[in-house]
């Protein structure tokens, strides 16, 4: 819509960056870490693993002091179980020190800290000992967890997010610790009790949450991939609207309505994998809906009709290029990628923002949105005017929302500095500071900033002015 456009963001606009604690912390052998599932998963040959990282948890100091410089508002991180729980279920007082340590860090700088209480770091002691998602006890469990996490850092920490990327999770079973044998309807119908367990433990923990912190505000994580028709036939939007309610809304309407849509009911219904629920459960999640929704976007995709007649029964898989009898992944012209063939296509924001809020009326954090590439380090310096032209354009449409009315109150770029992918090791960098290691060695780890750091520093200080 062509409109009047703001020619700021707002001056409460929290202009921030991200990191998850096991991509960036290691210190796995300090201060009494535990196992965590992603610990024991094979490393792959030339992908280093996540036992040192970015070294960030003897670097924090430097770190923190290189996010104030950046002029960073606000600096996302999650927080790791296994650090402050070894077992799943004990506290270990080192690790709550370590954390109390960080945050003070972040405020004492000026930053408002904001805390995922979930990033993929899950006890392998928990699966070992029942499961871990498959049973009920997880949701115990999961808030004693976050309850240890409010008590002791409530007073600093007035944004929370419960479970970061939800969707992503059930599509690799290493992440969850499913059995290597668990495939096809097995696993679509584990993944589902799985799903509804985490639902159900969202809503044990937002309750939680506004019991002992009133004034905090909490939501989940999602990662959206608003999907493009592949053509003007009808049944092609049709697949469209199917693929977004498989991928996403499946999961946002159990947290926002505590409903099953009749769409996901009948998929799971028709494929025999319908989740075992409980009436209470239900009635907990339409009582304790998020405050806000937490939005991690990287791409859109587009897709047309699938032709086959059949019901799938697909293995566990991050993007599934088809499910027969609904929709599959096509290519499309208009829309560039990136070196790991990532859709680069900022107008998917705005849709995801307009879209969401339309759906549920609730303000919208953007959590997670950048750039991964082979970046360079070339006399000292690297240019990264990719990713520049990559941000610049994300965040100027969600300038053009919050314009147009939309409550979008904060963004953090992905990531803040260069981190261990979870698939591409340090091959796939994203951050505005370079760290000085590769999959092979660690080399020297020294903190260099890109051409980008400058670019968000000005563009926080003008408050996106140029844009």
């Amino acid at each position: 819509m062509y409109h009047k456009r703001i020619s700021k963001f707002p001056e409460d606009f929290l202009f921030a960056a991200a990191t998850s604690a096991f991509q960036v912390e290691g210190g796995v052998d300090c201060g009494g870490r535990g196992i965590a599932v992603h610990d024991l998963q094979p490393k792959k040959p030339g992908i280093t693993d996540f036992s040192v990282a970015s070294d960030h948890y003897h670097h924090y100091k430097e770190d923190i002091a290189l996010m104030k410089e950046l002029g960073l508002k606000a600096y996302r991180l999650s927080i790791s179980w296994v650090r402050i729980m070894p077992d799943g279920e004990s506290v270990n007082p080192e690790g709550v020190a370590f954390y109390d340590r960080l945050l003070q860090e972040v405020v004492d700088n000026g930053m408002e800290p904001i805390v995922t209480i979930y990033h993929f770091e899950y006890p392998q002691a928990l699966v070992e000992k029942y499961g871990g998602w498959l049973d009920r006890k997880a949701i115990d469990d999961f808030e004693r967890f976050a309850t240890v996490l409010f008590e002791n850092y409530g007073d600093r920490v007035k944004h929370w997010l419960t479970i970061n990327e939800q969707d992503h999770l059930l599509k690799i079973s290493g992440r969850l610790g499913f059995p290597e044998e668990l495939t096809g309807q097995d696993y679509l119908k584990a993944a589902e009790q799985a799903n509804y367990h985490m639902c159900t433990a969202t809503a044990c923990v937002i309750k939680k949450c506004h019991e002992l912190l009133p004034t905090a505000k909490i939501g989940p994580v999602i990662n959206p991939m608003p999907a493009l028709a592949g053509s003007n036939k009808p049944e092609d939007t049709i697949a469209a609207m199917e693929f977004n309610e498989l991928s996403t809304y499946y999961i946002t309407e159990l947290h926002c309505r505590g409903e099953y849509s009749p769409l996901h009911w009948k998929y799971m219904e028709d494929r025999g994998i319908l989740p075992e629920i409980r009436e209470e459960d239900m009635q907990l999640m339409k009582e304790n809906t998020p405050d806000f929704l937490a939005m991690n976007y990287y791409l859109n995709q587009t897709v047309a009709k699938s032709q086959k007649k059949e019901f799938g029964y697909h293995d566990k898989a991050v993007f599934i290029n088809e499910e027969p009898g609904i929709y599959k992944i096509v290519e499309n012209e208009h829309v560039p990628q990136t070196d790991w063939g990532w859709n680069i296509c900022p107008e998917g924001l705005k849709i995801a923002i307009m879209d969401f809020y339309h759906r549920y009326r609730l303000p919208i954090l953007i959590t997670e949105n950048g750039l991964g590439a082979y970046d360079k380090l070339e006399n000292g310096e690297i240019n990264d005017d990719y990713r520049i032209e990559y941000l610049q354009n994300h965040l100027s449409q969600i300038k053009d929302c919050i314009g147009m009315g939309y409550p979008v109150f904060g963004y953090c770029a992905w990531s803040f500095m260069d981190l261990v992918s979870g698939r591409e090791g340090m091959d796939k960098r994203y951050g505005f500071v370079y760290v000085n290691r590769n999959n092979e060695e660690l080399l020297d780890m020294k903190r260099i900033k890109k051409k980008s750091f400058y670019w968000y520093q000005n563009m926080i200080k003008e408050r996106g002015e140029s844009l």
